[in-house]
């Protein structure tokens, strides 16, 4: 009931999807370090490429030496040389 409360809420006053709790929140520090909160999962992972799923779709970050440095059930670091972030999917809002 209270996941319901929080939608309509957020519906109301047009919130962005992350401050509810339910989109993907992407801070880039640099091109180096990437923090990731509210993914779903990880679909992809390799130095050259890391896919997360998400409530929106896809997230897709490429660059070389990519490692996940901290790994949380609701965000993740990543590190290395960052050159492109693309999303997959999902609906535009």
């Amino acid at each position: 009931m209270f996941k319901k409360i929080q939608t309509s809420v957020g519906d109301i006053l047009d919130f962005p999807p992350d401050a509810v709790g339910e989109g993907p929140k992407i801070t880039i520090t640099g091109r180096r370090q990437i923090l990731v909160e509210n993914y779903l999962s990880i679909v992809n992972f390799s130095e050259e490429e890391i896919r997360l799923e998400t409530a929106e779709g896809d997230v897709c970050f490429g660059g070389k030496e990519l490692v996940l440095k901290v790994l949380l059930s609701t965000e993740l670091r990543i590190e290395g040389e960052l050159s492109s972030l693309t999303f997959k999917g999902g609906e535009i809002k």
